[in-house]
C-alpha cells in the first residue's frame, strides 16, 4: 500500500496526518517509510531526527 498526503496549502495538517498514520501502521506491524520533502523538515523532526543531523539532499 502506498499512501501520499499532499497539498500546496500550508497548515492543513499534512505532517500530523502523515506521522500519525505512519505510527498507526507501524504499531499494526506494517513496514513504513516517511519521505519528508518539505525544506522545514517538520516530519523528520516529529520523528526524532535532530536538526543537526539534517542535511538537504536529493537522491
Amino acid at each position: 500500500m502506498i499512501v501520499a498526503i499532499v497539498s500546496r496549502k500550508g497548515g492543513v495538517g499534512k505532517t500530523t496526518s502523515a506521522v500519525s498514520l505512519a505510527g498507526a501502521f507501524a504499531l499494526a506491524g506494517r513496514r513504513t517509510l516517511v519521505v519528508d520533502l518539505d525544506p522545514q523538515a517538520s516530519a523528520s523532526r516529529s520523528l526524532g531526527v535532530e536538526r543537526a543531523e539534517l542535511a538537504p539532499s536529493v537522491h
